[in-house]
Parts: structure tokens; sequence; C-alpha cells
């Protein structure tokens, strides 16, 4: 393996990744080189708003809050970011030299770092591989308009059902899945407000659905995955 420390498992995850997909193993391998597996703590900033953009990221456990400070002093969350996505590199490729956002650590996170340098050298190097990521990001903007549509045409409910089912680890049968310890975030990133998350939650209960503190347990992945995605909104 390239990267010191990324297990088979981390190692899929970023293939998954929309930026990655459909390219090779060896492609993303050559990616990898001189990037770095990072651990961070619940509290800690991983990048400033002003800060140099020298790197990208794809998160493999935790969760990170991407924001930015309004002038009264509050904060307007952007994104939400869950293990499995990728992000920053947006700025990578419209070449801004600066965040445009704060990214903090909400609970504790492995993420792999991405030098921007060897990555773009990469790129301008190799054209068939800059048309396979021009797709990839292509691809992604297709998924956010999709992601869109459905905050726009499903219920609480249904769109709390899809982003559990969309944590979940397991395919079918129960599951235990670990939230953020702030459930604000988590409605931020689903389009509510946070007293719509508790009620949603609730409505989820007759689906076998529990919560205890930032732990969920679904009784039945299948069950639920029925309940929110019906024929019309389907992929």
């Amino acid at each position: 393996m390239t990267l010191s420390g990324l297990s088979d498992s981390d190692f899929e995850i970023v293939r998954d990744t929309p930026l990655f997909s459909g390219l090779s193993e060896d492609a993303v391998n050559g990616i990898l080189k001189g990037a770095r597996l990072k651990h961070y703590e619940r509290g800690e900033m991983l990048f400033l708003r002003g800060d140099p953009v020298d790197r990208f990221f794809v998160l493999l456990a935790g969760w990170i809050k991407v924001f930015r400070d309004t002038p009264d002093g509050e904060q307007s969350v952007v994104a939400v970011m869950k293990p499995g996505d990728g992000f920053a590199q947006a700025a990578i490729f419209t070449g801004r030299t600066t965040f445009p956002a704060s990214a903090e650590i909400v609970d504790d996170a492995r993420l792999v770092e991405i030098p921007a340098g060897p990555f773009l050298s990469q790129l301008k190097e190799d054209s068939g591989l800059a048309l396979k990521m021009l797709g990839a990001v292509s691809e992604r903007m297709l998924q956010l308009i999709q992601h869109i549509e459905k905050l726009q045409f499903r219920s609480t409910s249904e769109r709390l059902a899809d982003f559990l089912v969309g944590l979940a680890e397991e395919e079918e049968g129960a599951a235990t899945i670990r939230l953020p310890y702030d459930k604000s975030l988590i409605a931020a990133r689903l389009g509510m407000k946070p007293e719509s998350l508790s009620r949603a939650l609730a409505k989820l209960r007759k689906l076998g659905v529990s919560s205890k503190s930032n732990v969920v347990e679904v009784e039945d992945l299948e069950r639920l995955r029925e309940f929110c995605r019906p024929d019309d909104l389907e992929d």
C-alpha cells in the first residue's frame, strides 16, 4: 500500500469517493504518494478561512463541520462532512489560494490529507487522468443536484431515514450508527431545524429506529430503505 497505515478498507473508502470513482488502483495509489494519514480530536480546527490552500481531504471516520463566520459573530454551516466524503478539492480546481471557509472537527476523525502541488502536477502530466477526474467531478455535481431534489420532495422523516441508511456499514439486518454529538449539524445537512430532526427521529420509532445520546439503533435496514426510497425518487 502506498500510504503507510492505510488499511484495505480505508483504501476502498478513498476509491469510492466521487473524486476518485472510476480510477484504477494504480492511479489512486499514484495520487496518494505524499499523502498523510492524520488523526484529529473533537474541537480541533482542520483549517481556517484564509489559510493557504495546500491540500485536500478524504474523511475516513468522524465528522467535520465546514462553516463561515457571519458579521454578527455567529456561524453559518456550509456543509457537514461524514465518513467517505472528499472535500476542499474545489478550491484547488478553481485556482483559489486560500480556503473560503473554516473546518472544525466535531467528532474524533481520521483523514487522508493529499497535498495539492503534486496532485496538480500529476494531472498536468497525465491528460487521461485529468479527463477521468473531470468526469468524476461532473458526477459529483449530479449527486449534489439529486441531494437537493431529495431535500425538496421528501419529508423530514424520509430524509433522516435515507441519511441513516447511508451511514450504516451493514447492507441488511440490524445496524448501530454513531452520530456526531451536536445533532444540529445533521439537521443543517438535511435542510431542517434541530427540533424537526427530533420529531423526525420520533416518527421513525414505528420502523424500529431508536436513539440514545449519539447512538442510533436500526432493527431492519431494508425496512428503513424501503420507507425512504419511494419509486419516484429512486436514483
